[in-house]
């Protein structure tokens, strides 16, 4: 499968961030085939025909519409070229670490990293203006870069991230707040991390030094669910990702994410998604290849 990797001297100096418009880019490129990025990602179009396919969804790509990826998260993206309007942000998690001295901060934003909840969003007419003057001032600090021109560009994308957190919490009725109880992003970052080998609350309890009831308590108020779904729902969707874009056997699935044995993946998969593993993989085939 194809890579993407961050050019941190794209401009001639280290920038661990990028923002263009798509109208004014000659070598944008939507990837047909699945792929994936060691960036994060988020499209802003103001206008546009086609369709992404991420985590498992197929999303429509129309008018204010956006889409958040992170690192080696498998997408493909059908889109006309010449009809797309709006922005294109990429950056790397060192730049979002490190600028806002906040080594969770990514985690805090709902878009990202969400297992159970899609990472699209449509806002209005009105929301897409200010993100747009918010990211036109952006655009043209990079492509006039200064010596003060960081200082500009962080409260600029500080507000614009926070403002779609925003929206998308109130869109899909979650916990907007930044900077509330941290064990959740710590339990977002541990998630990411281990959940190919980690698959129990318990494991993650040791992780994070937190006991059961505490963990429940982060994950009700902020993801409106148990612990034990969140995980679940996340390992799911790594089995989907395997089964979609890789031809490893139900057996080789089950011995790298840690199951038992083949049968314990079945029956896992089964009871959430409601059909077999293989059954999945042979619908999404067909579907893929009409």
């Amino acid at each position: 499968m194809r890579e993407f990797h961050f050019i941190k001297e794209k401009y001639g100096f280290e920038l661990l961030m990028d923002l263009h418009k798509f109208e004014d880019n000659s070598n944008v490129f939507f990837e047909p085939d699945p792929h994936i990025t060691n960036f994060f990602e988020i499209f802003v179009f103001e206008q546009g025909n086609g369709s992404i396919e991420l985590n498992g969804h197929y999303l429509d790509v129309g008018s204010y519409t956006l889409f958040f990826t992170s690192p080696y998260q498998k997408k493909s993206c059908r889109i006309d070229r010449n009809s797309v309007r709006g922005f294109h942000l990429v950056f790397q998690n060192d730049f979002l670490t490190n600028f806002f001295e906040d080594k969770l901060f990514v985690y805090r934003l709902q878009y990202f990293y969400n297992a159970l909840y899609p990472q699209y969003l449509q806002i209005s007419p009105r929301e897409y203006q200010l993100i747009q003057t918010l990211f036109d001032e952006i655009v043209a600090e990079i492509q006039n870069f200064q010596k003060d021109s960081l200082h500009l560009i962080r409260p600029l994308l500080y507000f614009a991230l926070s403002k779609l957190n925003r929206l998308y919490s109130k869109v899909y009725k979650l916990s907007h707040e930044t900077h509330s109880e941290s064990n959740i992003y710590r339990f977002k970052e541990a998630l990411e991390i281990h959940i190919r080998r980690h698959h129990a609350v318990g494991d993650y309890c040791r992780l994070l030094n937190m006991t059961r009831h505490q963990l429940n308590q982060v994950t009700k108020a902020y993801f409106g669910r148990t612990s034990k779904d969140v995980i679940q729902f996340r390992l799911l969707q790594e089995v989907q990702m395997e089964l979609r874009y890789t031809n490893h056997t139900i057996s080789e699935i089950a011995h790298d994410l840690q199951f038992s044995d083949p049968n314990n993946l079945t029956r896992f998969f089964t009871r959430l998604s409601g059909q077999s593993p293989r059954a999945y993989r042979l619908n999404y085939q067909n579907d893929r290849y009409l």
